[in-house]
């Protein structure tokens, strides 16, 4: 990709994710980038191949964001608990996003939605694996059966949220944290449970 179309990738990832993906038009785009809409069309196919890329572009700067933030995560337990707690508007975000595409452009909701469940299992499967090597996490466990157990038990939180007038059931800030520490200590030696408690539920 040139130049040139990764900045217009860029700004487009922007604006779909800040105004909503239907409300932002391929002219709204091209003024933004400085350039005819006819200009657009000759760099992309269609407003559905510049929405892939956008995507594309908003996951993999997620991905950077979490990696930049775990690099002061002290152990594997950190790690997870950082990934998974830090980063509330952005799961929010991801969320609405998610569930614009589910609306207006089915089939690359259910892209986007494998892609984003990928990334996390393969990173919670690489954390828990050093954990094993930590002493934090039991070395009998299917870690590949939990880390995609550990994902959809966290992400399913946003099942709940979404049907929150259908069920009564009620999403917080803590909702996430709570899960966290339930599904890590069900994975924990004896050492990583001591450092649950002395590290996480002193923050609940």
């Amino acid at each position: 990709m040139n130049n040139t179309k990764e900045k217009i990738v860029s700004v487009a990832s922007e604006m779909f994710i800040r105004d909503g993906i239907k409300a932002v038009r391929m002219d709204d785009i091209a003024h933004r980038c400085g350039m005819s809409k006819r200009t657009l069309y000759e760099l992309f196919t269609d407003r559905t191949e510049l929405i892939t890329l956008a995507l594309q572009h908003y996951l993999d700067s997620m991905h950077r964001h979490g990696e930049e933030a775990v690099e002061r995560a002290e152990n594997a337990f950190h790690n997870v608990w950082l990934r998974f707690t830090q980063f509330g508007p952005e799961h929010k975000l991801t969320s609405k996003v998610l569930c614009q595409l589910k609306r207006y452009y089915p089939e690359l909701a259910t892209d986007f939605a494998i892609q984003l469940h990928e990334s996390v299992v393969a990173n919670i499967l690489d954390t828990l694996e050093e954990g094993v090597k930590e002493g934090l996490v039991m070395g009998s466990l299917d870690l590949q059966f939990y880390s995609r157990a550990m994902t959809n038990y966290i992400i399913g939180l946003d099942v709940i949220e979404e049907n929150t007038a259908a069920t009564g059931l009620n999403v917080d800030d803590n909702s996430i944290p709570h899960a966290v520490v339930l599904f890590l200590r069900g994975l924990a030696t004896d050492k990583g449970r001591e450092y649950i408690d002395n590290n996480f539920l002193k923050q609940q």
